[in-house]
């Protein structure tokens, strides 16, 4: 007897940001522009493909540095590729809690 595995390869905790063409529409915060080294590789659609190469079925992409508290780039994939990611965003800590949420 067979079974057929309905298992998904879930990619826990990575961060996604704007390619430098990118970054004119996604801009990064201030002092916070990625090495050269990383400055393409880390966008959505780099992602895509290495989650595709390494037989990841999702992710949950945590909010990175370079974006602070701009949660737009990852809107953004999120909603380019609902079945793809979700998100976890950061708080910025001088907001009154009513405007955080």
């Amino acid at each position: 007897e067979s079974s057929i595995s309905t298992s998904k390869v879930i990619d826990s905790h990575l961060h996604v940001w704007a390619s430098t063409d990118e970054s004119k529409k996604f801009p990064y915060a201030d002092g916070q522009d990625p090495p050269s080294t990383l400055a393409n590789r880390a966008s959505t659609e780099q992602l895509l493909k290495r989650m595709d190469g390494a037989g990841v079925d999702g992710a949950l992409i945590v909010q990175p540095i370079n974006h602070k508290f701009d949660h737009s780039y990852v809107e953004a994939a999120m909603s380019a590729h609902p079945t793809k990611f979700k998100g976890m965003l950061l708080h910025d800590p001088a907001l009154d809690a009513t405007e955080a949420v």
